[in-house]
C-alpha cells in the first residue's frame, strides 16, 4: 500500500470517527433534552396513550415489566433491559389455531451471522469511488457497526 492509500485510508477512516462523534453528540443533546421518568410513570403514560419521544425512561435494578408491556415500550423505540423483563406463564395463552405439537428448534448464531447479507444503496459517486478503490467492504461496515453499537451503549450509560 503507497503513503497515499495510507494517508487516504487515515483520513477516511477520522472522517468517520468524526462523524460517529458528532452523532454521539446529537443523541446526548436528543437526551438531555428529554424528562426523565421511572418505568412506573412510563406505563402509567403508555396506558394513557401519552407517552412519547420527549421521555426518558431510567431503569433500576428493581423494576420488572410483563413481556408484553416490554413490546409496547420497544415499538416507541424505549430499548427495556432484558433483566427486566419477566414472563408470567399463567398470562399466557395457548394459541386455538395450533394443534400440532412444538418442537424446539435449536439455532445457531454464528451460523446466522456467517451467512447475513446486507444490500446496501449508494450514489453513484460513493459506487465509483467504492469500485476504484481496494477498500475490504465487509470490514469496513462491519467495523462502522460495531462503533456504532459501542457508541450507543456509551450513552445508553
Amino acid at each position: 500500500m503507497s503513503i497515499q492509500e495510507l494517508l487516504y485510508n487515515f483520513v477516511l477512516y477520522n472522517s468517520f470517527q468524526q462523524q460517529a462523534f458528532y452523532e454521539i453528540q446529537y443523541a446526548f443533546l436528543q437526551n438531555m433534552t428529554k424528562q426523565n421518568i421511572s418505568l412506573k410513570e412510563a406505563i402509567n403514560l403508555l396506558n394513557n396513550s401519552s407517552l412519547d419521544g420527549s421521555y426518558l425512561v431510567e431503569f433500576v435494578a428493581s423494576d420488572r415489566i410483563e413481556a408484553t408491556d416490554a413490546i409496547k415500550l420497544g415499538s416507541m423505540g424505549i430499548v427495556v433491559p432484558e433483566e427486566n423483563i419477566y414472563y408470567d406463564d399463567d398470562n399466557i395463552a395457548d394459541d386455538d389455531d395450533f394443534d400440532g405439537k412444538w418442537i424446539p428448534i435449536e439455532s445457531d448464531i454464528e451460523h446466522y451471522k456467517k451467512h447475513l447479507t446486507i444490500q446496501l444503496t449508494v450514489d453513484k459517486e460513493i459506487e465509483n469511488w467504492l469500485s476504484s478503490t481496494e477498500i475490504d467492504l465487509d470490514s469496513l461496515i462491519s467495523e462502522l457497526l460495531t462503533g456504532f453499537y459501542r457508541s450507543s451503549k456509551a450513552i445508553n450509560k
